[in-house]
């Protein structure tokens, strides 16, 4: 099983980074409102706390506490305040960039189980947040489940993720 001292700082870093960058990318594609926004901020911890008690080296390295805060750090200072539409064009080209870049990588560096687990992990975030609030409703009535963006969006990651 691959592990973080398999790749270099740059690497590792895109590794990281993209599963937060993927769930902070569905959570703004879609219009959940505030409570929707919270719900779907939620979502990925399942499936982070899942990985991180998993048997794969590799998704237990990347789901870490240190780990998670630097991915944070590093997102936050990827992507600064800036007009929403904008960020959210920019977070979901990147997600979409780095998901192929990771999985380009992991083909390159990694066996085929830590390929098929982080492939895995990532989509299951991507879905996980999608689904955790209905958009467009009122109240929590109406709405639907995954919206028309966050569709685009997952089909995309897919294609990305291989």
């Amino acid at each position: 099983m691959s592990q973080k001292s398999d790749f270099s700082a740059q690497e590792w870093e895109l590794l990281r980074d993209t599963p937060h960058l993927v769930a902070i990318a569905v959570a703004v594609a879609g219009g959940s409102g505030l409570f929707g926004s919270l719900k779907e901020a939620i979502a990925p911890a399942k499936s982070i706390v899942e990985a991180s008690q998993g048997n794969n080296t590799l998704l237990r390295e990347i789901c870490n506490r240190e780990e998670m805060k630097a991915a944070q750090g590093s997102l936050r200072e990827q992507f600064k305040a800036t007009e929403f539409d904008t960020l959210r064009d920019n977070m979901r080209a990147t997600a979409i960039g780095n998901v192929k870049s990771a999985m380009d990588l992991l083909r390159e560096k990694a066996g085929d189980e830590d390929r098929k687990a982080y492939q895995d992990f990532v989509y299951k975030i991507a879905n996980g947040v999608a689904e955790a609030a209905k958009e467009g409703g009122f109240l929590g009535f109406g709405g639907e489940r995954v919206s028309e963006n966050e569709q685009a969006l997952l089909k995309d990651l897919s294609t990305a993720i291989g």
